[in-house]
């Protein structure tokens, strides 16, 4: 069972395959298991798919703090590092996209290409709707644990709704949650990264190819860091994938995969 070092973190993956390198990064609250129905088309289709666990979440390392985009962004370097990758097609499904963006941005020598699924976009604030769902998760995580905020706040988030009609997505997701850690709910401070830039802002510099995937049924929140995402990287093409939401992973695999291989093969 691989897994990298980052100063006293350490980060579980998995790795398949061989070729090309793909490194899948999975949403807040997940872990690698939400790419089980990608992961193997990728595997097929001739790549090499690493797919860690963020910090904090699955099998890695539950610091007390240190959540930042940056630290995420430093982890999955080590993370290539040890599995000997100067560079791959980084993939991010949201909190992941919100990486793979801070990857691009701060180590663009490390990302060959951009895959962004239903990304988060960082330095950009939620919708309200969804702000006040994570309100009532986090109270609920450190005033009845995380076990209690996972099967009640947040299994009813409104950027679930949708995704959760799908036949299957809703036993798959609550399979995962159940082993969320919680660590980044129970951080003993906020993390604070000294920087006088945004990432928006530097959208414009990503060079490399790029593919963004956004659901038809998606929260507008969420949409619009997905079209900011396609309109400020030049060349990047915007997929809509019909009648999903959120949870593009689970919801349509074969799509999800189809426009990778696409996209890493072009």
């Amino acid at each position: 069972m691989p897994e990298a070092v980052n100063g006293d973190v350490r980060i579980h993956y998995e790795d398949e395959g061989s070729g090309p390198a793909v490194l899948l990064l999975h949403g807040h609250t997940l872990d690698h298991r939400v790419w089980d129905e990608v992961a193997p088309a990728l595997v097929e289709a001739g790549f090499r798919v690493l797919r860690p666990d963020l910090r904090g979440h699955g099998k890695s390392t539950m610091p007390p703090s240190g959540y930042h985009w940056s630290h995420h962004a430093a982890d999955m370097a080590a993370v290539m590092d040890a599995a000997g990758l100067g560079s791959a097609t980084v993939v991010g499904f949201s909190l992941g996209g919100g990486v793979a963006l801070e990857m691009a941005v701060t180590m663009p020598e490390r990302v060959e290409r951009l895959g962004l699924v239903a990304p988060v976009m960082p330095d950009r604030p939620f919708e309200p709707a969804f702000m006040e769902n994570l309100k009532a998760v986090a109270k609920v995580a450190r005033t009845e644990g995380i076990r209690a905020a996972m099967e009640g706040p947040w299994a009813s988030s409104p950027l679930f709704a949708h995704s959760l009609a799908k036949p299957g997505v809703r036993e798959k997701l609550a399979a995962i949650l159940r082993d969320f850690p919680g660590a980044d709910y129970l951080a003993t401070e906020r993390d604070r990264v000294a920087r006088d830039w945004k990432v928006p802002d530097r959208l414009g510099e990503i060079a490399v190819p790029t593919v963004v995937l956004v659901g038809e049924k998606e929260m507008p929140g969420f949409r619009d860091f997905a079209r900011e995402a396609a309109e400020g990287i030049s060349g990047a093409r915007l997929v809509e994938v019909p009648d999903c939401a959120h949870l593009l992973p689970l919801e349509a695999p074969e799509t999800v995969a189809r426009e990778l291989v696409e996209e890493v093969r072009a």
